[in-house]
């Protein structure tokens, strides 16, 4: 009589085999990406073409459209046995626009397999090779208009709607600028001293000079420029903080003996041109302004 054992012993075969049938997607799709770009680069030196051989890519992914479970309907002769099922809901299934991107080391640009496939790559295909150069983006001017949308929402409430989309879809100018934020303190020689001493023991609670920088856009229902206006240690918005938002008309903002604003063509400029600055590190041209 054939024991436990033994019927395990015959069955274990199978059972590799059924644990070693498990696709993996990414991989497979990798691979054909792999193959795609090597057949549709062949003008590109052969050391990149050993890089896409023997590298690993990057993945890069955007979904297209969520996954949206079928609906089941009785086909006109009383119910049937497909009324009743329910597909289980998983984002697995979303449609991914996925791209697979070698860093080639000699061309110094990218080579970009895009293609379409599940959110697990099951199904992807390749449709173009992309060769491109990657700019990073500058996310502190992204975090700095971010801000600014809530700032001024809260700074002025009866702000309109069409106001508040203009802040948040559209690019605004860029300024160093020298409105008046806060009432100049009153010299305190003593104070002074203190914080003078302070800094000599610590090193630490030095009075530095502040980059004003403005962010301006210009209201689409009455033509009015919405500033908000905030502060930075350096010319750029790493750690630009807002401080105060104004609406303004254009002869008032731009008028030559208005104190409020200076205008310096040398460091005005448009967002468009201040995101080539892609590290952030440089933003304006010019003698910052003090505050």
């Amino acid at each position: 009589m054939m024991t436990f054992g033994k019927i395990s012993l015959l069955f274990l075969p199978l059972l590799l085999v059924a644990a070693g049938c498990r696709t993996d997607w990414r991989t497979a799709a990798a691979e054909r990406a792999r193959e795609y770009a090597l057949k549709n680069s062949r003008d590109l030196p052969e050391n990149d073409r050993n890089f896409v051989r023997y590298n690993d890519p990057i993945l890069m992914s955007e979904m297209i459209s969520a996954y949206a479970s079928p609906e089941f309907s009785p086909i006109g002769h009383g119910p049937n046995r497909f009324d009743s099922r329910k597909v289980r809901e998983s984002n697995k299934y979303d449609l991914m626009h996925t791209a697979f991107v070698w860093h080639l080391p000699k061309s110094g640009f990218s080579l970009v397999v895009d293609g379409t496939g599940e959110r697990t790559q099951r199904g992807w295909t390749p449709n173009q090779v992309v060769c491109k150069h990657f700019i990073p983006a500058d996310t502190a001017y992204e975090n700095a208009k971010k801000t600014s949308v809530n700032f001024i929402a809260n700074f002025f409430p009866e702000l309109e709607a069409g106001d508040i989309n203009e802040i948040r879809f559209n690019e605004p100018m860029v300024s160093a600028t020298k409105f008046h934020l806060t009432p100049v303190e009153e010299p305190n020689r003593d104070a002074q001293v203190k914080k003078w001493m302070d800094y000599i023991r610590t090193r630490e609670g030095a009075p530095g000079r502040k980059v004003q920088i403005s962010l301006i856009w210009t209201s689409p229902l009455s033509g009015k420029k919405l500033v908000v206006t905030g502060e930075s240690p350096e010319r750029n918005f790493s750690e630009w903080k807002p401080v105060k938002a104004l609406i303004l008309s254009w002869r008032v903002l731009f008028k030559p003996e208005s104190r409020l604003f200076l205008f310096s063509p040398q460091i005005f400029m448009s967002a468009v041109s201040a995101t080539q600055y892609s590290s952030g590190k440089q933003l304006f041209s010019g003698v910052p302004t003090q505050t």
